[in-house]
């Protein structure tokens, strides 16, 4: 189990620092083409990338997530997901093509139609590596996924950049995805020594669709779920309106989903081998969680107290309207990792089917949230995912408590701390800001910087149990996986 330990403290290294290095240059690109274009053109892109998340989880169809737990992977079984994922997309593809005008009428949006037949050639892309991504994440080999996501979002958001200034407009981000994707997937190509033969196996499809299938009905769920909003705001709200969503949204996600999605990525088939270990199990997720709230509570409680000065540091005028959404975005996304955490555990005990169970409930409830929210505008909208959130919790729980003991007042124990020292440090930074004086500049250093001290003070002082993880396992860079 220590070699177990040296792999997925090196997966967590390589996969963070992929999420720091593309994430962190894919936000910065973002803040520069916001400079350069105005919210209604991320409002249409918001609008076509609904449509795109969605079919993405159909070319996949589960089957990723199904070859990674396996504990037996043959070449047969590879050969059929990468078939499998390449005549999916094809098909998904002439749909979203044909697709395209009624698209663009449901949003009242005719130029849609163009930009979406020429970003749905995207999918044909992504289909390409899956079986590549899955091989290296059952080898936990993260560096290579690490190198090929960065310098596909460098070399997309230098393009884009380039094609915004020259006044491009919207196709400025149609070009940064599909340029991203296609690098990306030349460089994975380029790094992985498998190759595909034409060779399809029925067996081998069933057993692995089998698995997958529960996953895909999530996925597409999910997907909707999630966009749901940018649906609803897009149908009944103008595009500008749209985009100063899409733009919060992104922002507010840019560090904790990410943080935990990387993290989760690693561990997922660490953690799989562990499936029929109920008290390690638990024990590992204890462990993961408490470290990714740890780094995940300040950095969105402190990012919404500072949002004011940064906005108005960075951005025009018709920018600075979505700092309330993205403010209580970041308090949401403060208990994004327990949800997270929860599912991940359902996946882990090969009970897909639960995945789905639990996203019923939770939707539905989430859904009627949203409608109800609509006529008070997309404040009012944001604020309905809010309370969502946190009734959300009770679903995604629900199973974690019955498959490994893992009790709703486990849960709180192993997040009260960070939740508590983040919010200290977050109240400490709004009040900051509203009594300083000083250049924007100014109080978002200051403000960052009082956080942080603020968050370790308290943190030390309540010896919140994710500090003391990080401080244990740091200066013999192990994850503890004994």
């Amino acid at each position: 189990m220590k070699q177990m330990g040296r792999k997925v403290t090196a997966g967590v290294f390589w996969n963070l620092g992929g999420v720091f290095a593309s994430r962190g240059a894919s936000t910065i690109f973002m803040l520069f083409l916001a400079g350069l274009l105005a919210p209604e053109a991320f409002g249409l892109i918001a609008m076509v990338v609904v449509v795109f998340s969605v079919t993405n989880v159909f070319i996949d169809s589960g089957l990723s997530q199904a070859l990674i737990r396996s504990k037996q992977v043959s070449d047969a079984d590879l050969d059929t997901v990468f078939i499998s994922n390449i005549v999916i997309s094809v098909i998904v593809y002439i749909v979203v093509y044909f697709c395209a005008p009624f698209i663009a009428s449901f949003y009242a949006q005719p130029e849609l139609e163009l930009l979406v037949r020429i970003m749905a050639l995207s999918l044909l892309v992504n289909a390409t590596k899956l079986v590549q991504l899955a091989i290296l994440s059952r080898q936990m080999n993260f560096k290579v996924q690490m190198k090929a996501d960065t310098i596909g979002v460098v070399i997309s958001g230098v393009v884009a950049v380039g094609a915004a200034y020259i006044g491009a407009g919207v196709w400025a981000l149609v070009i940064q995805l599909l340029v991203s994707g296609l690098v990306s997937a030349i460089i994975i190509w380029w790094c992985s020594n498998w190759k595909p033969a034409l060779r399809f196996s029925q067996e081998s499809f069933k057993n692995l669709f089998g698995f997958g299938i529960h996953i895909l009905t999530e996925g597409i769920l999910s997907q909707l779920y999630q966009n749901s909003s940018i649906l609803v705001i897009g149908r009944f709200f103008t595009t500008e309106l749209t985009g100063l969503y899409f733009f919060a949204d992104r922002l507010s996600k840019a560090i904790s989903q990410q943080i935990t999605n990387a993290v989760q990525k690693v561990t997922y088939p660490a953690l799989a081998t562990l499936q029929d270990e109920n008290e390690q199990l638990l024990y590992k997720y204890r462990q993961i969680i408490q470290i990714i709230t740890f780094l995940i509570s300040p950095a969105m409680l402190i990012l919404a107290g500072i949002a004011p000065p940064l906005f108005s540091l960075l951005f025009d005028e018709p920018w600075h309207a979505a700092v309330p959404y993205m403010q209580l975005m970041c308090i949401g996304a403060v208990l994004y990792p327990i949800h997270s955490i929860n599912l991940n555990i359902l996946k882990v005990k090969g009970r897909p089917d639960l995945v789905v169970k639990v996203g019923l409930v939770k939707k539905g409830v989430n859904l009627s949230l949203l409608f109800l929210a609509i006529p008070y505008g997309v404040f009012g909208i944001v604020v309905s995912q809010l309370i969502g959130s946190f009734f959300s919790l009770v679903p995604n729980a629900y199973y974690s408590v019955k498959l490994i003991d893992y009790s709703f007042s486990k849960q709180f124990a192993d997040v009260m701390k960070p939740i508590f020292s983040a919010s200290i440090a977050g109240l400490v930074v709004v009040y900051f800001v509203q009594i300083s004086t000083m250049s924007y500049i100014l109080n978002v250093a200051l403000g960052l910087s009082i956080g942080l001290v603020v968050y370790l003070l308290v943190s030390c002082l309540t010896r919140s149990e994710g500090l003391v993880i990080l401080a244990r396992i740091f200066p013999t860079t192990y994850f503890n996986f004994k």
